[in-house]
Protein backbone atom coordinates (compact mmCIF):
# COMPACT_ATOMS: atom_id res chain seq x y z
CA UNK A 1 0.00 0.00 0.00
CA UNK A 2 1.20 3.50 -0.85
CA UNK A 3 0.20 6.99 0.24
CA UNK A 4 1.12 9.65 -2.30
CA UNK A 5 1.70 12.75 -0.18
CA UNK A 6 1.39 15.39 -2.90
CA UNK A 7 -1.26 15.31 -5.62
CA UNK A 8 -2.96 18.20 -7.41
CA UNK A 9 -5.99 16.62 -9.10
CA UNK A 10 -7.27 17.58 -12.58
CA UNK A 11 -10.43 19.25 -11.32
CA UNK A 12 -11.96 22.63 -10.57
CA UNK A 13 -9.54 25.50 -9.97
CA UNK A 14 -6.51 23.20 -10.01
CA UNK A 15 -6.87 23.22 -13.79
CA UNK A 16 -6.11 26.96 -13.79
CA UNK A 17 -2.71 26.49 -12.13
CA UNK A 18 0.43 26.68 -14.27
CA UNK A 19 1.18 23.00 -13.61
CA UNK A 20 -1.84 22.09 -15.76
CA UNK A 21 -0.66 24.21 -18.67
CA UNK A 22 0.27 21.57 -21.25
CA UNK A 23 2.84 23.75 -23.04
CA UNK A 24 4.45 24.85 -19.78
CA UNK A 25 4.92 21.28 -18.59
CA UNK A 26 6.34 20.09 -21.94
CA UNK A 27 9.16 22.61 -21.59
CA UNK A 28 9.86 21.84 -17.94
CA UNK A 29 12.89 19.84 -16.78
CA UNK A 30 10.69 17.80 -14.44
CA UNK A 31 8.96 15.95 -17.31
CA UNK A 32 12.21 14.82 -18.91
CA UNK A 33 12.09 11.16 -19.93
CA UNK A 34 8.45 10.41 -19.13
CA UNK A 35 5.16 10.59 -20.98
CA UNK A 36 2.57 12.77 -19.25
CA UNK A 37 -0.22 10.68 -17.68
CA UNK A 38 -3.46 10.26 -19.60
CA UNK A 39 -5.42 11.75 -16.71
CA UNK A 40 -3.41 14.95 -17.12
CA UNK A 41 -3.72 15.05 -20.90
CA UNK A 42 -7.49 14.52 -20.70
CA UNK A 43 -8.14 16.44 -17.45
CA UNK A 44 -9.87 13.34 -16.10
CA UNK A 45 -10.49 12.55 -12.43
CA UNK A 46 -11.71 9.09 -13.39
CA UNK A 47 -8.41 8.29 -15.08
CA UNK A 48 -6.46 9.70 -12.11
CA UNK A 49 -8.30 7.36 -9.72
CA UNK A 50 -7.57 4.48 -12.09
CA UNK A 51 -3.87 5.41 -12.30
CA UNK A 52 -3.67 5.59 -8.51
CA UNK A 53 -5.20 2.12 -8.13
CA UNK A 54 -2.95 0.61 -10.79
CA UNK A 55 0.10 2.03 -8.99
CA UNK A 56 -1.00 0.73 -5.58
CA UNK A 57 -1.82 4.17 -4.15
CA UNK A 58 -4.58 3.88 -1.54
CA UNK A 59 -4.70 7.58 -0.62
CA UNK A 60 -3.52 10.77 -2.22
CA UNK A 61 -2.89 13.93 -0.20
CA UNK A 62 -4.38 16.91 -2.02
CA UNK A 63 -2.25 19.96 -1.31
CA UNK A 64 -4.10 23.26 -1.58
CA UNK A 65 -2.64 26.53 -2.75
CA UNK A 66 -3.25 30.17 -1.85
CA UNK A 67 -0.63 32.32 -3.54
CA UNK A 68 -0.07 35.52 -5.50
CA UNK A 69 -2.25 35.91 -8.58
CA UNK A 70 0.50 34.93 -11.02
CA UNK A 71 0.78 31.50 -9.34
CA UNK A 72 -2.91 30.85 -8.79
CA UNK A 73 -5.07 29.69 -5.91
CA UNK A 74 -7.62 26.96 -5.22
CA UNK A 75 -10.55 27.59 -2.84
CA UNK A 76 -10.45 25.14 0.04
CA UNK A 77 -14.17 24.47 -0.34
CA UNK A 78 -13.41 23.07 -3.80
CA UNK A 79 -10.87 20.69 -2.28
CA UNK A 80 -13.50 19.55 0.22
CA UNK A 81 -15.88 18.92 -2.70
CA UNK A 82 -13.30 16.80 -4.53
CA UNK A 83 -12.71 14.70 -1.40
CA UNK A 84 -16.46 14.23 -0.95
CA UNK A 85 -16.95 13.30 -4.61
CA UNK A 86 -14.28 10.58 -4.39
CA UNK A 87 -14.71 9.03 -0.93
CA UNK A 88 -11.75 7.12 0.44
CA UNK A 89 -9.33 8.33 -2.23
CA UNK A 90 -7.99 11.65 -0.95
CA UNK A 91 -6.84 13.46 2.18
CA UNK A 92 -7.06 17.27 2.14
CA UNK A 93 -4.51 19.90 3.17
CA UNK A 94 -5.79 23.48 3.04
CA UNK A 95 -4.00 26.21 1.18
CA UNK A 96 -3.56 29.29 3.38
CA UNK A 97 -3.00 32.87 2.21
CA UNK A 98 -0.69 34.58 4.74
CA UNK A 99 -1.28 38.13 3.55
CA UNK A 100 -4.26 38.68 5.88
CA UNK A 101 -3.07 36.93 9.00
CA UNK A 102 -6.35 37.21 10.93
CA UNK A 103 -8.22 35.64 8.01
CA UNK A 104 -5.47 33.05 7.60
CA UNK A 105 -5.75 31.87 11.21
CA UNK A 106 -9.55 31.74 10.88
CA UNK A 107 -9.22 29.67 7.70
CA UNK A 108 -6.92 27.20 9.44
CA UNK A 109 -9.50 26.76 12.18
CA UNK A 110 -12.41 26.49 9.72
CA UNK A 111 -10.81 23.93 7.44
CA UNK A 112 -9.52 21.75 10.26
CA UNK A 113 -12.53 21.90 12.59
CA UNK A 114 -15.43 22.18 10.14
CA UNK A 115 -14.07 20.53 6.98
CA UNK A 116 -11.84 17.91 8.69
CA UNK A 117 -8.70 18.84 6.77
CA UNK A 118 -5.61 17.01 8.02
CA UNK A 119 -3.11 19.85 7.65
CA UNK A 120 -2.32 23.08 5.88
CA UNK A 121 0.06 24.18 3.13
CA UNK A 122 1.90 27.49 2.88
CA UNK A 123 3.88 28.78 -0.10
CA UNK A 124 5.71 31.60 1.72
CA UNK A 125 7.94 32.56 -1.21
CA UNK A 126 4.91 32.85 -3.50
CA UNK A 127 2.86 35.11 -1.25
CA UNK A 128 1.87 38.50 -2.68
CA UNK A 129 4.72 39.84 -0.55
CA UNK A 130 7.28 36.98 -0.61
CA UNK A 131 8.29 35.72 2.81
CA UNK A 132 10.90 33.44 4.32
CA UNK A 133 9.58 30.50 6.31
CA UNK A 134 10.50 32.18 9.60
CA UNK A 135 8.79 35.50 8.80
CA UNK A 136 7.09 36.52 12.04
CA UNK A 137 3.89 37.31 10.12
CA UNK A 138 3.47 33.54 9.67
CA UNK A 139 3.85 32.68 13.34
CA UNK A 140 0.14 33.01 14.26
CA UNK A 141 -0.62 30.39 11.59
CA UNK A 142 2.03 28.07 13.01
CA UNK A 143 0.69 28.64 16.51
CA UNK A 144 -2.87 27.77 15.44
CA UNK A 145 -1.72 24.57 13.72
CA UNK A 146 0.29 23.68 16.80
CA UNK A 147 -2.79 24.24 18.96
CA UNK A 148 -4.97 22.10 16.68
CA UNK A 149 -2.36 19.36 16.34
CA UNK A 150 -2.11 19.44 12.54
CA UNK A 151 1.06 19.56 10.43
CA UNK A 152 2.21 22.50 8.34
CA UNK A 153 3.52 21.76 4.85
CA UNK A 154 5.94 24.45 3.64
CA UNK A 155 6.69 24.49 -0.08
CA UNK A 156 10.39 25.33 -0.14
CA UNK A 157 12.62 25.02 -3.23
CA UNK A 158 14.50 26.90 -5.92
CA UNK A 159 11.27 27.87 -7.72
CA UNK A 160 9.34 29.16 -4.70
CA UNK A 161 10.55 32.69 -4.08
CA UNK A 162 12.26 35.58 -5.82
CA UNK A 163 15.72 34.01 -5.50
CA UNK A 164 17.54 31.00 -4.09
CA UNK A 165 17.85 32.48 -0.58
CA UNK A 166 14.14 31.83 0.03
CA UNK A 167 14.83 28.09 -0.01
CA UNK A 168 17.71 28.09 2.48
CA UNK A 169 16.90 25.65 5.34
CA UNK A 170 18.04 27.82 8.27
CA UNK A 171 14.66 29.57 8.30
CA UNK A 172 12.89 26.20 8.53
CA UNK A 173 15.12 25.19 11.43
CA UNK A 174 14.19 28.35 13.31
CA UNK A 175 10.47 27.64 12.84
CA UNK A 176 10.83 24.05 14.00
CA UNK A 177 12.74 25.11 17.10
CA UNK A 178 10.30 27.90 17.93
CA UNK A 179 7.42 25.36 17.70
CA UNK A 180 8.97 22.10 18.93
CA UNK A 181 5.66 20.18 19.03
CA UNK A 182 4.60 21.27 15.52
CA UNK A 183 5.13 18.83 12.65
CA UNK A 184 6.85 20.84 9.90
CA UNK A 185 6.77 19.22 6.45
CA UNK A 186 9.21 20.51 3.84
CA UNK A 187 7.75 19.96 0.38
CA UNK A 188 10.44 19.76 -2.36
CA UNK A 189 12.98 19.15 0.42
CA UNK A 190 14.42 22.69 0.16
CA UNK A 191 16.20 21.71 -3.07
CA UNK A 192 18.91 22.63 -4.04
CA UNK A 193 20.07 22.95 -0.40
CA UNK A 194 19.81 19.19 0.16
CA UNK A 195 22.95 18.72 2.22
CA UNK A 196 21.98 21.63 4.45
CA UNK A 197 18.38 20.41 4.76
CA UNK A 198 19.27 16.91 5.89
CA UNK A 199 21.76 18.52 8.27
CA UNK A 200 18.97 20.57 9.82
CA UNK A 201 16.92 17.37 10.19
CA UNK A 202 19.85 15.76 12.01
CA UNK A 203 19.44 18.31 14.83
CA UNK A 204 15.69 19.02 14.65
CA UNK A 205 13.36 16.05 15.06
CA UNK A 206 10.01 17.65 14.20
CA UNK A 207 10.88 18.28 10.55
CA UNK A 208 9.60 15.83 7.92
CA UNK A 209 10.80 15.83 4.32
CA UNK A 210 8.65 15.44 1.20
CA UNK A 211 11.33 15.72 -1.51
CA UNK A 212 8.97 14.44 -4.26
CA UNK A 213 10.46 15.10 -7.74
CA UNK A 214 13.84 16.12 -6.33
CA UNK A 215 14.29 12.60 -5.02
CA UNK A 216 12.99 10.33 -7.77
CA UNK A 217 13.82 12.04 -11.07
CA UNK A 218 16.71 9.90 -12.39
CA UNK A 219 20.05 11.65 -12.01
CA UNK A 220 18.71 14.49 -9.85
CA UNK A 221 21.66 16.16 -8.06
CA UNK A 222 21.44 15.79 -4.30
CA UNK A 223 19.01 12.86 -4.29
CA UNK A 224 21.60 10.54 -2.76
CA UNK A 225 21.78 12.77 0.33
CA UNK A 226 18.07 12.17 1.00
CA UNK A 227 18.62 8.41 0.66
CA UNK A 228 21.68 8.34 2.92
CA UNK A 229 19.93 10.39 5.60
CA UNK A 230 16.85 8.16 5.47
CA UNK A 231 18.92 4.99 5.81
CA UNK A 232 20.67 6.49 8.85
CA UNK A 233 18.42 8.77 10.96
CA UNK A 234 15.60 10.18 8.80
CA UNK A 235 13.75 6.98 7.97
CA UNK A 236 10.78 7.80 10.20
CA UNK A 237 10.36 11.30 8.71
CA UNK A 238 10.56 10.81 4.94
CA UNK A 239 7.37 10.83 2.85
CA UNK A 240 6.91 9.68 -0.74
CA UNK A 241 5.14 12.02 -3.15
CA UNK A 242 4.80 11.98 -6.91
CA UNK A 243 3.91 15.69 -7.10
CA UNK A 244 1.37 14.76 -9.77
CA UNK A 245 0.87 16.11 -12.42
CA UNK A 246 4.55 17.10 -12.58
CA UNK A 247 5.41 13.40 -12.85
CA UNK A 248 3.21 10.33 -13.47
CA UNK A 249 2.39 8.42 -10.31
CA UNK A 250 3.44 4.96 -11.49
CA UNK A 251 6.74 6.19 -12.96
CA UNK A 252 7.47 8.08 -9.75
CA UNK A 253 6.93 4.98 -7.61
CA UNK A 254 9.10 2.86 -9.91
CA UNK A 255 11.95 5.38 -9.83
CA UNK A 256 11.61 5.75 -6.05
CA UNK A 257 11.75 1.97 -5.65
CA UNK A 258 15.02 1.79 -7.59
CA UNK A 259 16.77 4.02 -5.08
CA UNK A 260 19.06 2.20 -2.60
CA UNK A 261 16.83 2.54 0.46
CA UNK A 262 16.85 -0.12 3.14
CA UNK A 263 13.71 -2.23 2.76
CA UNK A 264 12.19 -1.07 6.03
CA UNK A 265 12.88 2.58 5.16
CA UNK A 266 11.26 2.21 1.75
CA UNK A 267 8.08 0.81 3.30
CA UNK A 268 7.97 3.61 5.86
CA UNK A 269 8.39 6.31 3.23
CA UNK A 270 5.78 4.80 0.93
CA UNK A 271 3.11 4.20 3.55
CA UNK A 272 3.56 3.87 7.30
CA UNK A 273 5.18 7.26 7.98
CA UNK A 274 2.28 9.03 6.27
CA UNK A 275 -0.30 6.82 7.95
CA UNK A 276 1.20 7.62 11.36
CA UNK A 277 1.42 11.34 10.64
CA UNK A 278 -2.18 11.50 9.40
CA UNK A 279 -3.59 9.26 12.13
CA UNK A 280 -4.91 6.63 9.70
Amino acid sequence: MIIDFRIRPPAKSFLKLSIFNKDFLKKSHVQAGVKPPESFLKDSMGLLIQEMKEAGVVRGVIMGRQAAAMYGSVPNDEIAEIVKEHPGSFIPFAGIDPMNIKAAVAEVERTVKKLSFKGIQLDPGWAETPMMADDRRLYPVYAKCDELGVPVALVISIYVGPDVTYSFPAAIQRVARDFPSLKVLVVHGAWPWVHEMVGVCFTTDNIWLVPDIYLHIPGMPGATHFVEAANYYLGDRLLFASSYPLRPIKDSIEEFSRLPFKDEVKEKALYSNAARLLGL
